[in-house]
């Protein structure tokens, strides 16, 4: 570590709550409808260095199905072992350095395998992948980051700099940059990205009583970014993405589309066979993929030759297998165009892959995760500081958990109201969210 900063911060009291966010109706991915996430809440106490004192607010949605995708144990034990880590990082926070957030997150990370397997040895269950981890970890880094900001009177964005920071990024292999050298002047418009799940209704005739169909969502809001779930089957998907494509192009001529599978493809020569007959079906649904976001699964070895030649034809994003900091430096030999960035998984995560990313030329795009309340508001200010390739922010929760976001629409309707295709976001004065 560095020389200290009279903005250090540690860490003297956690509360940590849960909610149970339903969802209504179901998200639909890879064929497994998900009814219910729990959202992680931490309010963290600090010290300053400078004898001011703050509480920060942190929020990471567990999203079990996603991180920890096996059928044992069951959701619910699954989602119990992610919830008792967040307690375990909060004690570890209580116990370990100050600093400024990234000293404190540094030795957590670096020995969250040690932890995660601790915690499955105790729960006697089978290992909790890196991905699970990372989000439970997240809610605490992210009060960290908050409370480090408000206790220094500045919006944290403001913070990432020499001034501020005990150590530049050379410790990520960015020696003499600080991340706050990668941000630009924050947008306060951000456009939101529609995702389609795969059952979800086109036309107003497909749509069930009391569900809103891609027509209705386009007339009521203006969205133009489309993200589509598959089902890992090329025929039908291609059919399915033609089909979006005619419906959302009927409201908007400048529809754009990004394809998630969610490691629904085995191969590479599957998914160019959707592609091929994509193209042969539809041109200009084909024209309009701006990319394509992890389409294998998230631990299968590919061949990077059939990788580039994919990436050819658009970018393909790694999400679900991203999980260490160290793969950002493989992935343009291993055939990938960039990465996805989420909230959920961290302030530290986020802000360091975002860094190295744009260092290395890869492409970024950030994502949700059905996120609520603090933790969209986070997602949404996140998507307001970053500079990446595509200016969308995915915000399904106002697709299926709407009631979730009442608390946050009543201060800040603009953050959640789709305007013209986007929401407004204010920076505030101090902290990690918006005014």
């Amino acid at each position: 570590m560095g020389q200290a900063r009279a903005s250090d911060i540690g860490a003297v009291n956690a509360r940590v709550e849960f909610i149970d966010v339903a969802l209504d109706p179901p998200f639909v991915i890879s064929g497994r409808p998900m009814t219910h996430f729990t959202a992680a809440v931490v309010h963290l106490d600090v010290l300053a260095r400078d004898g001011s004192t703050a509480t920060g607010l942190g929020a990471s949605m567990l999203s079990v199905p996603w991180a920890w995708p096996r059928p044992d144990p069951d959701i619910a034990a699954r989602d119990q072992v992610l919830r008792g880590l967040v307690h375990t990082f909060a004690d570890q926070v209580l116990e370990g350095v100050s600093g400024d957030p990234f000293d404190i997150w540094r030795p957590i990370y670096d020995r969250l395998d040690e932890t995660l397997a601790l915690a499955a040895r105790l729960a006697g269950s089978p290992p909790v992948p890196r991905l699970g981890g990372l989000l439970a970890l997240a809610a605490v880094d992210n009060a960290v980051h908050d409370a480090w900001a408000r206790a220094a009177g500045r919006s944290v964005y403001e913070m990432y700099t020499e001034e501020h920071m005990n150590e530049d990024l050379g410790w990520a292999g960015l020696t003499g940059t600080y991340p706050g050298e990668h941000l630009g002047e924050p947008r306060g418009t951000i456009p939101v990205q529609h995702v389609l799940g795969v059952g979800d209704p086109l036309t107003e005739a497909e749509a069930e009583p009391g569900a809103r169909s891609l027509t209705s969502w386009m007339e009521a809001e203006g969205i133009k970014d489309l993200k589509l779930k598959l089902q890992g089957s090329p025929s039908a998907d291609a059919e399915r993405i033609a089909a979006v494509y005619r419906v959302g192009s009927a409201s908007r001529d400048d529809v754009s589309l990004s394809i998630d599978p969610n490691e629904a493809y085995d191969s590479v020569a599957e998914l160019e066979q959707m592609l091929d007959e994509l193209s042969a079906h539809s041109p200009r649904a084909a024209a309009a993929i701006t990319y394509l976001e992890q389409p294998f699964p998230r631990d299968v070895d590919l061949d990077p030759d059939q990788m580039k030649a994919l990436a050819r034809r658009a970018p393909v994003l790694m999400d679900e297998g991203y999980s260490r900091l160290s793969q950002l430096d493989e992935l343009v030999a291993q055939g990938w165009s960039g990465v996805v960035i989420k909230a959920s998984k961290g302030q530290s995560h986020a802000i360091v892959t975002y860094a190295v990313a744009r260092s290395r030329g890869l492409d970024i795009v950030i994502q949700d995760l059905t996120t609520t309340g603090a933790a969209l508001e986070h997602s949404i200010g996140l998507a307001s500081a970053l500079q990446v390739t595509w200016p969308h922010l995915e915000y399904n929760s106002r697709q299926y958990a709407p009631g979730a976001n009442e608390e946050l629409a009543a201060r800040s309707h603009d953050l959640v109201t789709v305007r013209d295709g986007q929401v407004r976001f204010t920076r505030a004065a101090s902290g990690l969210y918006g005014a």
